[in-house]
Protein backbone atom coordinates (compact mmCIF):
# COMPACT_ATOMS: atom_id res chain seq x y z
CA UNK A 1 0.00 0.00 0.00
CA UNK A 2 1.38 3.58 -0.44
CA UNK A 3 0.31 7.04 -1.47
CA UNK A 4 -3.36 8.08 -1.34
CA UNK A 5 -4.87 4.13 -1.46
CA UNK A 6 -7.87 3.07 0.88
CA UNK A 7 -9.17 -0.37 2.80
CA UNK A 8 -12.08 -1.30 4.49
CA UNK A 9 -11.17 -2.35 7.72
CA UNK A 10 -13.31 -3.97 10.52
CA UNK A 11 -14.19 -2.90 13.94
CA UNK A 12 -13.86 -5.25 16.41
CA UNK A 13 -16.33 -5.31 19.67
CA UNK A 14 -13.41 -3.55 21.37
CA UNK A 15 -13.26 -0.74 18.88
CA UNK A 16 -9.79 -1.85 17.61
CA UNK A 17 -9.44 -1.72 13.93
CA UNK A 18 -6.51 -4.24 12.49
CA UNK A 19 -3.95 -2.22 10.05
CA UNK A 20 -2.22 -4.48 7.77
CA UNK A 21 1.27 -5.23 9.04
CA UNK A 22 2.74 -4.06 5.48
CA UNK A 23 1.07 -0.74 6.02
CA UNK A 24 2.55 -0.35 9.86
CA UNK A 25 5.83 -1.41 8.31
CA UNK A 26 5.68 1.60 5.62
CA UNK A 27 4.63 4.15 7.36
CA UNK A 28 6.62 3.39 10.76
CA UNK A 29 4.00 2.31 13.44
CA UNK A 30 5.26 -0.13 16.03
CA UNK A 31 3.62 0.42 18.92
CA UNK A 32 1.23 3.74 19.41
CA UNK A 33 -0.07 6.27 17.32
CA UNK A 34 -1.58 9.28 17.06
CA UNK A 35 -5.27 9.94 16.37
CA UNK A 36 -6.92 12.75 15.83
CA UNK A 37 -10.66 13.74 14.76
CA UNK A 38 -11.23 16.31 11.80
CA UNK A 39 -14.84 17.18 11.27
CA UNK A 40 -15.86 13.63 10.33
CA UNK A 41 -13.06 11.33 9.76
CA UNK A 42 -10.28 9.86 11.84
CA UNK A 43 -6.64 10.62 11.10
CA UNK A 44 -3.97 8.23 12.38
CA UNK A 45 -0.14 8.95 12.31
CA UNK A 46 2.97 7.23 13.71
CA UNK A 47 4.00 7.88 16.62
CA UNK A 48 8.12 7.64 16.48
CA UNK A 49 9.63 5.55 19.47
CA UNK A 50 11.47 8.60 21.55
CA UNK A 51 13.94 6.40 23.61
CA UNK A 52 15.29 9.73 25.51
CA UNK A 53 12.53 12.41 25.20
CA UNK A 54 14.91 14.94 26.91
CA UNK A 55 17.34 14.96 23.87
CA UNK A 56 15.01 14.53 21.59
CA UNK A 57 12.76 17.70 23.11
CA UNK A 58 15.82 19.77 23.59
CA UNK A 59 16.70 19.33 19.47
CA UNK A 60 13.18 21.00 18.80
CA UNK A 61 13.81 24.34 17.39
CA UNK A 62 10.82 25.91 19.44
CA UNK A 63 10.80 29.23 21.62
CA UNK A 64 9.60 28.68 24.76
CA UNK A 65 10.64 29.78 28.39
CA UNK A 66 10.18 26.14 29.57
CA UNK A 67 12.59 24.17 30.71
CA UNK A 68 13.43 20.45 28.92
CA UNK A 69 12.00 18.54 31.87
CA UNK A 70 8.74 20.57 31.51
CA UNK A 71 7.91 20.08 28.56
CA UNK A 72 8.85 16.44 28.92
CA UNK A 73 6.24 15.94 31.71
CA UNK A 74 3.51 17.66 29.42
CA UNK A 75 3.89 16.01 26.21
CA UNK A 76 3.66 12.66 28.55
CA UNK A 77 0.41 14.36 29.87
CA UNK A 78 -0.75 14.70 26.59
CA UNK A 79 1.04 11.55 24.66
CA UNK A 80 0.06 8.60 27.72
CA UNK A 81 -2.73 9.38 29.01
Amino acid sequence: MSGTEAFVARVDKKGRIHLPMSLREELGIAEQVVVNQQNNELRVRALPKITNPITFLSGLCVKTKKTPVEMKRESEEVFLS
